[in-house]
């Protein structure tokens, strides 16, 4: 039997609004005042211009709509099976799931990042929620990190079920 753990993301308000805002404003752009701007071509050059013209703000309004959902609505569920891990992101666009299987994974910690190092030097986390830890496999002498940005009691009890169904 799996378990199923759902981590909801934390919701940056600022940053849903700004998006939100960003994406009211191309879609007027889009659906209002290119149009009027490609009826000043005659004959079928009305349909390529505005093609042409709708392109950019299209691609622009993906991107905006990609973040603003991870951001406002996105929820990683984790599927706990005895013989692998499956990670899917809701609400995130173009992400395919990610599987883990038990044979490829040597140890699942729980890693404190409030101070990150890295190769280009120390990085320093403040959280008030104190959601600076994450689940970490060491696979070959390399950690992968499955998930970020939780509070201790979550990462610890995440790590302890995977633990109990693995070893």
């Amino acid at each position: 039997m799996p378990v199923i753990f759902k981590i909801k993301n934390k919701t940056n308000w600022v940053v849903t609004f700004i998006l939100g805002l960003g994406l009211l404003i191309i879609s007027l752009i889009i659906l209002i005042i290119i149009p009027l701007m490609s009826m000043q071509t005659e004959g079928i050059f009305i349909i390529f211009n505005y093609i042409l013209s709708v392109i950019p703000f299209a691609g622009f309004f993906i991107l905006l709509l990609y973040f603003w959902l991870w951001n406002t609505f996105g929820k990683t569920v984790l599927t706990i099976e005895p013989e692998q891990i499956t990670i899917r992101y809701k609400n995130k666009l173009f992400t395919a799931p990610k599987v883990y299987l038990k044979k490829e994974i040597d140890q699942v910690q729980t890693k404190d990042f409030t101070i990150e190092k890295s190769k280009l030097g120390v990085r320093y986390n403040f959280s008030l929620s104190g959601s600076t830890y994450s689940v970490v496999f060491i696979q070959k002498d390399r950690e992968i990190r499955i998930l970020d940005w939780i509070t201790e009691t979550k990462a610890c009890e995440i790590t302890d079920e995977i633990k109990k169904m693995w070893y």
